[in-house]
């Protein structure tokens, strides 16, 4: 009985880490988010912070990207690396999107106001929380 429940003990440890690093992932970012949200009131100061967290998501978009190229087969990787450009230009189209609603043509003029940078810039913070969720999943799969 003792070695089963030793054995149930392990094999929970062992679910609850490999399930962690995406909640690990998320829950240091989201403090951080909170943290730098606390103390913005201006539209600059609200931008310079969606700068900081797209910063700080790139980042660990990039380290569980190399750790998912890492498990992966050369042909794998392959694959990887091409869904990440064309997510890539995707985000980058969206993030435009976002940023023209803040815009006006006037006698053939792209006028933007305020917004358009907090705007672009909150949609590449969204897309790259979501992509470096999804890879991280990909990642627990494969641990």
């Amino acid at each position: 009985m003792k070695k089963v429940m030793i054995l149930v003990g392990s094999l929970m440890v062992s679910i609850s880490s490999f399930a962690s690093y995406t909640s690990d992932m998320t829950d240091r970012m989201d403090a951080r988010q909170e943290m730098l949200e606390r103390n913005l009131s201006s539209n600059v100061e609200m931008k310079e912070g969606a700068v900081i967290m797209h910063e700080s998501w790139d980042n660990e978009l990039s380290k569980v990207y190399k750790l998912l190229m890492s498990k992966l087969s050369k042909a794998e990787q392959i694959k990887l690396r091409n869904e990440e450009r064309e997510w890539i230009k995707i985000r980058d189209k969206v993030a435009e999107a976002e940023g023209n609603k803040f815009c006006d043509v006037v006698d053939e003029h792209k006028s933007c106001g305020t917004g358009y940078g907090l705007a672009y810039t909150q949609s590449l913070v969204k897309s790259t929380r979501n992509r470096a969720i999804e890879l991280s999943k990909k990642y627990e799969k494969l641990k």
